[in-house]
């Protein structure tokens, strides 16, 4: 079982406890991509959130046929997320920028999680809910700013 205990160094996950941890650690694994390595594509099946221990990753999106990066996430920040929500394909790819290492929540191990320990999986949801809102809030501005130009 994969320690996860140094989740309670970043901001989302303060409020998990030592039973929190044993139960989240319990349904999750450890994944080390190397640098320029892809950790899932774009459109790909939807299956698993990671959250990155060390290391950092891009996530790209291509828009006709040109490959954007989005954004640059570093320990502490979790990705892949949706997959635990809505199970649809990717919405975007995520690479590596370095070597990393990475830990994995699939989404039957959170519906394990949601049966076993109720209390730990709203927890995690809460985190995802409240970092998606963060996403969404910021991309707003930023469409703000892209309209200003535009105009």
């Amino acid at each position: 079982m994969p320690d996860v205990s140094y989740l309670t160094k970043y901001a989302p996950f303060k409020t998990f406890d030592g039973n929190d941890l044993e139960a989240l650690g319990s349904v999750g694994e450890e994944k080390t991509v190397k640098k320029d390595e892809l950790v899932f594509d774009e459109d790909s099946k939807g299956d698993s959130m990671y959250v990155l221990k060390s290391g950092a990753v891009k996530i790209l999106k291509k828009v006709k046929n040109q490959e954007n990066t989005i954004a640059v996430l570093n320990p502490g920040e979790f990705f892949g997320e949706m997959a635990l929500l809505d199970g649809l394909p990717r919405s975007a790819a995520v690479r590596a920028t370095a070597d990393s290492d990475l830990f994995m929540v699939s989404l039957e191990g959170y519906q394990k999680l949601r049966r076993d320990k109720p209390h730990t999986a709203l927890k995690l949801m809460d985190v995802i809910i409240k970092v998606l809102s963060n996403r969404l809030r910021q991309a707003n501005k930023n469409l703000e700013v892209i309209s200003f130009w535009i105009e």
